[in-house]
Formats: C-alpha cells, sequence, structure tokens
C-alpha cells in the first residue's frame, strides 16, 4: 500500500513541477513515507528522520514525514523532530504541490492528518514498470485486536469502479503486464453493488491485459463465488494469500479474526480442490499474548497440513491504542523462540514446495535482473524463479525448472511466448 501511496504522491508532485532525483543529498525536497503496523518499521523510519537534520540545514529546502507513522505519531515527530515541516496522514497527499510550495513561501510548517473519504479517484501514476499495483479501496474496519490500520488508515472505503477500470486500461497501454488489485482487505471491496468477485471478472476481460492478482484477502470474507472467478480466467493468477496469524481457534477470537481454525483449513481445501496447482502463502504471528505452548503448536500443525508455499511471519508487536494492548505480554525470549521455530518450519516447506517444481514448465514473466548476469522472474503462481541468462525485462518465457538453489527454483528456457498488442509467437531453443 506505501509503494502505491508513494506512486501517486510522485504523480501529483511531477504535475506541480518537481523533478525526481537518484540521490538525497541532490534533492532539496525530501518526503519519508512511514508505516506503522510494527514497532520495528516505526524505529527505522525515526532513526532515518533523525540523519536528515543536517541536510534539512543545508540550504532552502523541505523535509516532510507522511502516511500511518505521521498520522499516529504527529505530535511526537512536532516535539522531537523540529527539523521537520510537512506532516501529512494517508489521506492528505492530494494537495501535498500546494502544501510544499506553501512551506517554501510562507516558511512555516504544516501538518494534515485529518481522515477522510479519500480514494485518489482520478490519479492514474504513469509507470513504466513490468508489474504494478492499483489500489481498489482503503482503510479497514475489521479492527483485528493487534492492528493499528484502522486508526491510522480510517474506515474501508472501495473506488468507483470505472475510476479502477480507466486506471487499468492506461497501464496496459503503458506496457505493465503483472496488476495487482490491493486494498487491506480486497473481498470486502462493494460500490453501487459491484462486489470483489464482480469487480475481478470485469477487469479480467480488460482488452490485452495480461496478469492479474489480488492483495490482500481475509479468510473471513474468501467465498466460493470468487474461487469461480479465479478458475474460470486464465488471466487471474492462481495466487492466494491468506493471512493465518494463529491456528488455534482461542487465539483467533482473541484477535478478532472472525474465523475458525477448522473454518480456515476448509476453505483451503476448497482452493485446492477447485484449483489444484494454486500457491497459497500466509502471514503468521509469534507469541501473541497468552498464547500457551499448546496453542502454538496448533499454529505449527495447520502449517503442516496446509503446507504454505510461503509465509511472512513476525513476532507479535504491541501497537498503543488497540485492544490487544493492554493485553499481558509474553516473555521475549518466548516469543523469539517461537518465531525462530515458525521460520524453521516454514522454510523446510518451502524448500520441499520448490524441488516439487523440478522437471515442470511454467510460463514466467521477466522483472529485472539477478546475480551473475542471471534475470529473475515469477509463474502465475507467485514463485520467482531464476534464469542464468540475460533476458529483455517484460519478456514471457516458457521455463523448466531444473534445480533448486537454497530456497529458489533455478530454470532453463524451453521456448519464448512474446506477448504483444498484435502477435504471439513461439520459439523453441
Amino acid at each position: 500500500m506505501n509503494k502505491n501511496d508513494s506512486s501517486i504522491m510522485n504523480f501529483i508532485l511531477e504535475q506541480n513541477g518537481c523533478i525526481a532525483v537518484d540521490e538525497p543529498q541532490d534533492a532539496n525536497v525530501i518526503i519519508v513515507n512511514t508505516c506503522s503496523v510494527r514497532s520495528h518499521a516505526e524505529k527505522r523510519a525515526l532513526g532515518y528522520i533523525a540523519t536528515l537534520k543536517n541536510w534539512r540545514k543545508k540550504g532552502k529546502r523541505v523535509l516532510g514525514v507522511v502516511g500511518c507513522m505521521a498520522e499516529r505519531l504527529a505530535d511526537t515527530l512536532t516535539k522531537d523532530f523540529p527539523h521537520v515541516d510537512l506532516i501529512l496522514g494517508p489521506d492528505s497527499y492530494r494537495n501535498i504541490g500546494t502544501y510544499i510550495d506553501d512551506v517554501y513561501s510562507r516558511e512555516t510548517k504544516i501538518i494534515e492528518t485529518t481522515l477522510s473519504e479519500e480514494t485518489y479517484c482520478g490519479i492514474y501514476p504513469e509507470r513504466s514498470a513490468v508489474s504494478c499495483f492499483v489500489s481498489i479501496m482503503r482503510g479497514c474496519g475489521n479492527f483485528c485486536s493487534y492492528c493499528v490500520v484502522p486508526y491510522v488508515r480510517g474506515k474501508a472505503r472501495s473506488r468507483p469502479t470505472d475510476d479502477i477500470i480507466r486506471e487499468i486500461e492506461m497501464l496496459v497501454r503503458s506496457g505493465v503486464k503483472d496488476i495487482t488489485l490491493l486494498g487491506q482487505n480486497v473481498n470486502e471491496y462493494s460500490f453501487n453493488n459491484v462486489h470483489f468477485a464482480d469487480l475481478l471478472r470485469m477487469c479480467a476481460n480488460i482488452p490485452r491485459v495480461f496478469r492479474l492478482r489480488f492483495l490482500t484477502s481475509h479468510p473471513k470474507d474468501m467465498n466460493e463465488a470468487l474461487i469461480k472467478v479465479v478458475k474460470e480466467h486464465d488471466t487471474i493468477c492462481e495466487w492466494f494469500h491468506l493471512p493465518l496469524q494463529s491456528g488455534n481457534t482461542r487465539i483467533l477470537k482473541l484477535m478478532n479474526r472472525q474465523y475458525t481454525k477448522d473454518e480456515y483449513l476448509s476453505l483451503v481445501d476448497k482452493i485446492k480442490k477447485t484449483i489444484p496447482e494454486a500457491t497459497i502463502t500466509t502471514d503468521i504471528i509469534a507469541g501473541f499474548p497468552t498464547e500457551t505452548d499448546e496453542e502454538f503448536q496448533e499454529t505449527i500443525s495447520v502449517m503442516e497440513k496446509v503446507k504454505f508455499d510461503d509465509a511472512y511471519m513476525y513476532c507479535y508487536s504491541p501497537r498503543e491504542g488497540t485492544r490487544a494492548y493492554g493485553y499481558p505480554s509474553l516473555p521475549e525470549h518466548i516469543i523469539k523462540a517461537r518465531l525462530e521455530q515458525l521460520i524453521d518450519f516454514q522454510n523446510s516447506v518451502t524448500i520441499i514446495r520448490a524441488r516439487e517444481m523440478i522437471g515442470r514448465k511454467y510460463e514466467v514473466l521477466f522483472e529485472g535482473k539477478a546475480k551473475n548476469n542471471a534475470t529473475r522472474g515469477k509463474t502465475k503462481g507467485n514463485k520467482n524463479i531464476i534464469i542464468e541468462k540475460e533476458i529483455t525485462r517484460g519478456e514471457v518465457h516458457q521455463v523448466v525448472i531444473r534445480e533448486v538453489r537454497g530456497r529458489t527454483p533455478v530454470g532453463e528456457l524451453i521456448g519464448i511466448e512474446k506477448r504483444s498488442d498484435h502477435e504471439t509467437c513461439s520459439t523453441i531453443y
């Protein structure tokens, strides 16, 4: 979401006459876009902001801090970082160019953190990347007990359907091939009786759309209609990111996740039966308050049953203002030990899943360079693939996997499918 917001701000700033530079020391405006999901992210941002004090002193310059941390810690930033000129919450980017002009002309500081109905409708950043995000909604109203997002990004609101379609059409014309529909919970998308499965079908039917993904889904709102749409459209990638967070029903209730362990496993079973080749990834929190050893082992048990292709795993991070902030925390050494166990287990499964790819053929969209003149690409199932050959970014190749190095499948070209507006061709090597 922050990457997408940075694209929006960059577009607005360029429309206001700003020119992007490659090095911070060459800039006279620096905008630090921040995250508040975990305390580690805030600490890193605060540390970086502190290092910009000397940069700010050199000439007439503007330092802005924006995003979730700016929304949450505006008072702290004002008090402890007087070299910050501009503090904007996630709904205040539309006027960022005007605010910077005001800081320059009036030599003042500006703070704007009002949450609103903003969806940045009508703003279509120009992008030349192979893959990009398209935000379909903002905010969240689920209030998971550990999560600060509803407090710093406001309530869930959906972007107009026709506005989403126009942006995707523009991206396709500019050559973008891999588009991810983005939201805190895309499954809750609803605008004028168009729900997420409807939107996904409409986007898949846009002419010349090559690949379509969505992120992130909440298990409580994933349904058979959505799974069916993915199965029916070759354009939609068979990758489901379904945050589990915990494999124990009591902890899930304490987290206010609104599903049980059995309901989660039933959902995964439906996906695998409908789309056997589906890739399923997840998020898991280690050491949620009051979690017992037996309850933690239930999470490991769910991981054993599902065999996730990959997982993002984190220590529980207390967030002030959330319901879980008042829960009694577990000792830090227990939290870290559980995280290590999660990581060790998932790494072993990820390697097994990667080795299962050996000998199989995949359509790979190549996105950029890798080490030693190799090239990195992605399958429809969101698996990173390495080819030991320089390949033009944006090309689509048929690849067979020959080996796995560490966790990464390494492939060999067996053909190329170059897809353009006018032709499809195949070459066998």
